[in-house]
């Protein structure tokens, strides 16, 4: 008797949960085969040592951004936006001046919002329709070098 009442109860459970319209939970963002191997020593890569920055790389399905984040994290995403990923103008680009990441894309040299979408830094979203954090790839330091994978 007391095993009905706990499937009972863990169906209306899921029934209530399950109808949550906040949608806080990532869209199905496409990810692509990534492998990166990021040596710090080099020239090209040097500037990823200091907190606050990122490069873009070739990689995923529209690129692949890795973050060296303000708390001394490391973050790697796939480059497209979790509001309507499908949309040929959704991808991410970072936004220094405001320490942000945005959705759009770039058109002779100035920005054109794809959404009103933007993200913190470590993926999560801070204003706009995109309610779920980027697609995030793996990322493992081992002295100066820095892996991104999946």
């Amino acid at each position: 008797m007391r095993a009905k009442f706990i499937l009972l109860g863990a169906v209306i459970g899921t029934f209530f949960w399950g109808c949550d319209d906040s949608n806080q939970v990532t869209q199905n963002i496409p990810r692509g085969l990534v492998n990166i191997v990021l040596d710090l020593n080099l020239a090209s890569n040097m500037h990823l040592n200091n907190v606050g920055t990122f490069s873009y790389f070739e990689g995923g399905v529209r690129g692949v951004l890795v973050i060296h984040d303000y708390d001394d994290q490391w973050y790697a995403f796939e480059r497209t936006c979790a509001h309507e990923p499908s949309n040929l103008c959704s991808r991410i680009w970072v936004d220094s001046v405001n320490i942000q990441l945005r959705c759009g894309t770039y058109v002779g040299g100035s920005f054109e919002p794809c959404c009103a979408s933007t993200y913190m830094f470590a993926g999560f979203p801070s204003k706009g329709p995109a309610a779920g954090r980027l697609a995030q790839y793996y990322i493992s330091q081992n002295g100066n070098l820095l892996q991104v994978y999946n």
